[in-house]
């Protein structure tokens, strides 16, 4: 009778698990294997073979350690003493050591959920089809290091002895002797060694080390050390491109060639270094979490994965296999983390999508058998679940508490998605410059090209367009994200406007929430700006005003929260944007002198006076920060300084006109507003960056009524908002356009929904309606929708300085 739970039932069970493992794989090795690595192998172990360790690495090029070349040239014997053809007995090596590795394994793991090691690993396709079937050797490296790390776990470390720190350590030295990739999960093994048994760290590292070296010595018996630095460095720049078909970050977008080289600039930074401090900057939340949690063993093989998941994915010069060597490690911490296993899986899927097709490719004319498409979808895959699990230690406690809030804020989600789908929708039209993106947009693309000239006040640009150097540079940055991750296209230089302006409306319900406790005043705020005209239009634009706004909003929660360091940084990067975010300085002063009670004694108002000063040096060391790119193309900081000069003597000089200017006064009533774009045709289309007209409208007596409640501090804080950001226009004898009232109507919106909240229920709803009325009536300027003249002559006609 079958008892399941019987010993000798799950010994058989295994068994038929291990020959079907066994029957894929020998499957596996009569097929075709990747060409030209196997060629390869075959002849560097046959040249190992007739010259032997010391005059091979002399005598050909080979950017592999000593180790695997070895492993080439026994396979290489075999296939000779066998009369077997080299392919099918190095594939059949590989494969035989990788399941006997895996067996080993099965054998140390204890835990009931170890039943998952059948599927995601003994029958992974991952594994399979890198070893028996593309005839590679990155198994045996990510297995070695794997079980190296198992058997750490498993030490009792009260009772720690060299001999029993041998093994692991002799498995971690194969592991990095093969594939020097593995260095990466080092600082994972120091840090469960710190918090155990620190000493012994150093004769591990030791004994590792030595084997390390060992196979070098027959190459060079006097410089064994020079010589594996040397190699491990020249395998590590052998292909200096972003991506070596590897669907990583730098294959998001379509490359429309095969390697781009990584030499290639991105804010003065090559896309080599880029990505290796990307790498590092992800590491960071990752190695935080644990850190919180004392290093506890049970993680290990979680963070010794996900940061070689996070290597594959962020940095340069990836193969497509290269993802392989942190899936085991994954795999194992699924047995004590469950939820692991759906990224595991959709990690697995995405290596064997593209290893097959990477196969492809190489034996079809470097032709993908996928569209362009689908490598981004997949490349994003990756970015995300890597992202995910650096950034997100905990899945479903993360998703519990996200449920959680949809529950509790399905209006406030409603609203963002709304606000977002309003920004992103046909974002991309008109594909090329409107209005001031002839400044901001193009300067973006100069940036992402490293053109020098972008940065510099006395180059002359080329025809119809001009760099834009009067504005400090976060919002150009933003451009230039925009088209890393969307390519080099209108959606992208505008996708970052769209995600801020978005952020922007999260902020203000937040600190409308903070300030007035009322949840239903924060959602109307949120709303009112949603369907705002101009701060919808200003979010679908590549300039610079709505990241000083999206900065600034949050800025102004943080401080209101009291997370001063936050405000600070927020603050910064707002100014970093455009300086008349300087203004924010006075609610942001009036947040810390309602939040600090300043007492007149020395002490109190030396304490208070190294408190600001602390914060306005965060703030000037954020902003100037901000110019790291400037001073890494070339120049110098006193360049740095006289484009500062520059930037001053622009705005306080600049004599222009313009059809479209307007004044404050026009501002109020949405009088005059500005024409971005048109198409002509049967059918027209215009951009024109207006209001939702009765949104202002009503705003005015908003205004006026809230000055009544002046002295309570959320009133006097959202009035000084629109004041500050109101009243000096009214004095500038500069060139204005309606946009300049951006951050003003933005924080006239609050003071509407604290006004509405008031009114009766039967006359908010009306008037809510009415607004968005407005707003539909209104769309095709907002959009650029194509619409008959009969549209735009009753448009033009009811409001004819409109036009």
């Amino acid at each position: 009778m079958w008892k399941p739970h019987s010993l000798t039932n799950k010994t058989t069970l295994f068994v038929m698990f291990f020959l079907l493992a066994l029957a894929f794989r020998l499957y596996g090795v009569f097929r075709p294997a990747q060409p030209f690595d196997i060629a390869t192998y075959s002849a560097w172990g046959n040249l190992m073979l007739e010259r032997g360790p010391s005059l091979f690495f002399s005598s050909t090029w080979s950017d592999y350690l000593p180790l695997p070349i070895y492993f080439c040239s026994l396979a290489v014997s075999l296939s000779h003493f066998l009369h077997l053809d080299f392919t099918i007995v190095f594939k059949l090596l590989v494969s035989l050591l990788e399941i006997g590795l895996l067996t080993v394994l099965w054998r140390l793991l204890r835990p009931s959920r170890k039943w998952l090691l059948i599927p995601l690993l003994f029958l992974s396709p991952a594994l399979i089809g890198d070893s028996a079937y593309w005839g590679q050797l990155d198994t045996l490296p990510a297995l070695l290091a794997l079980l190296s790390l198992v058997y750490l776990s498993k030490l009792q470390w009260r009772a720690l002895s060299l001999r029993t720190l041998f093994l692991p350590a002799l498995l971690f030295g194969l592991a990095v002797a093969f594939k020097p990739i593995i260095l990466l999960i080092l600082p994972v093994i120091f840090l469960i060694f710190w918090t155990q048994t620190p000493l012994f760290f150093l004769p591990f590292s030791l004994f590792s080390f030595l084997i390390f070296l060992l196979p070098a010595l027959p190459v060079n018996p006097l410089h064994p050390l020079s010589f594996l630095i040397s190699k491990t460095l020249e395998q590590a720049s052998t292909y200096q491109n972003t991506t070596i078909n590897a669907w990583n970050l730098w294959s998001i977008v379509p490359l429309h060639n095969s390697w781009p080289p990584d030499t290639q600039t991105v804010f003065s930074l090559s896309a080599h270094t880029l990505g290796l401090l990307l790498f590092g900057l992800a590491l960071f939340p990752l190695f935080r979490a644990w850190r919180r949690l004392h290093f506890h063993p049970k993680y290990l093989y979680k963070v010794a994965g996900i940061t070689l998941l996070l290597f594959y994915t962020l940095t340069t010069r990836m193969h497509e296999r290269h993802l392989l060597f942190g899936l085991p490690f994954l795999v194992i911490a699924t047995l004590t983390e469950p939820w692991l296993l759906l990224p595991s899986l959709l990690l697995t899927l995405s290596f064997t999508l593209n290893l097959t097709a990477a196969y492809y490719w190489v034996n079809h004319a470097q032709t993908w058998p996928v569209s362009e498409l689908f490598i981004s979808l997949i490349s994003w895959l990756n970015v995300v679940l890597a992202a995910g699990l650096s950034l997100i230690w905990d899945w479903p406690t993360f998703t519990n508490k996200l449920f959680s809030w949809f529950k509790t804020n399905r209006l406030l989600a409603l609203i963002i998605m709304l606000s977002l789908f309003l920004r992103l929708f046909h974002l991309g039209y008109p594909n090329k410059y409107i209005f001031d993106e002839v400044y901001h947009s193009f300067t973006a693309r100069e940036y992402l090209h490293n053109h020098v000239a972008a940065w510099e006040w006395w180059t002359t640009p080329p025809k119809d367009v001009a760099y834009e150097w009067t504005h400090p540079p976060v919002a150009k940055y933003g451009m230039v994200v925009g088209m890393l991750m969307f390519g080099e296209n209108s959606f992208g230089w505008r996708f970052g406007s769209a995600l801020m302006g978005t952020v922007s409306i999260l902020g203000l319900y937040y600190l409308t929430l903070t300030l007035t406790r009322h949840q239903s005043t924060a959602l109307l705020a949120a709303f009112l700006v949603t369907i705002e005209g101009l701060h919808l239009v200003q979010s679908r634009i590549g300039m610079n005003d709505i990241y000083l706004l999206a900065f600034l909003v949050w800025s102004l929660y943080c401080a209101v929260k009291n997370r001063w360091k936050a405000a600070a940084l927020l603050f910064g990067l707002s100014l970093a944007s455009k300086w008349s975010a300087v203004y924010g300085l006075v609610p942001l002063s009036l947040i810390y002198l309602h939040t600090h009670a300043l007492k007149l004694n020395l002490t109190s108002l030396i304490r208070s006076f190294f408190s600001i000063v602390r914060l306005l040096l965060i703030t000037a060391l954020i902003y100037l920060l901000t110019f790291t790119p400037f001073i890494l193309a070339g120049h110098t900081w006193s360049q740095l300084l006289e484009l500062h000069r520059q930037m001053w003597y622009y705005h306080t000089h600049l004599v222009a006109t313009h059809a479209y200017e307007s004044t404050p006064w026009q501002w109020f009533f949405s009088l005059r507003p500005v024409w971005y774009f048109v198409d002509y045709g049967s059918a027209t289309a215009n951009i024109y960056t207006q209001s939702n007209p009765l949104i202002l409208w009503l705003g005015l007596p908003a205004f006026f009524i809230s000055l009544s409640k002046i002295k309570k501090f959320p009133s006097l804080l959202l009035i000084s908002c629109y004041l500050i950001f109101t009243l000096p226009w009214l004095i500038s004898p500069r060139i204005m356009f309606f946009y300049h009232y951006l951050p003003s109507a933005f924080f006239l919106t609050a003071l509407l929904a604290i006004w509405l909240t008031n009114l009766s229920k039967s006359l908010r709803a009306a008037l809510i309606f009415l607004c968005v009325l407005v707003f539909l009536l209104l769309s095709p300027v907002y959009f650029g929708l194509h619409m008959r003249p009969y549209y735009w002559n009753t448009l033009f006609t009811l409001f004819p300085t409109w036009k």
